[in-house]
């Protein structure tokens, strides 16, 4: 599995999710699961997405990210599916946000 890009992505975004006027922002694994999952076309029916994959492979990446710190959760009790649990950017997520970045500038 490319858990590790899952990662990436899902750092990334909430990294421009928490650098808004605002402040850090929490967002839903709802809103986690549109940055990775691909959406069928209205029309095309024909499309079969493996979703059972995409579930895995996000489930796999937001334990990780929460065990290696990058990522907090509203709800301590681990990876919960529904609305309620909210996950944000730790600070020590932040800066390895940043630590990546500054890695692919770097020729």
């Amino acid at each position: 599995m490319q858990t590790e890009i899952a990662s990436q992505v899902i750092l990334a975004n909430l990294k421009s999710t928490s650098d808004g006027p605002e402040g850090p922002s929490a967002v839903s694994m709802n809103q986690i699961r549109m940055w990775l999952v691909p959406q069928k076309a209205e029309h095309d029916h024909d499309y079969d997405i493996n979703c059972n994959y995409f579930e895995e492979m996000l489930r796999q990446a937001m334990c990780n990210l929460m065990a290696k710190g990058y990522v907090t959760s509203s709800v301590h009790d681990g990876v919960e599916d529904g609305d309620a649990q909210m996950f944000s950017l730790t600070q020590e997520g932040a800066r390895y946000v940043e630590e990546l970045a500054v890695g692919i500038e770097e020729p």
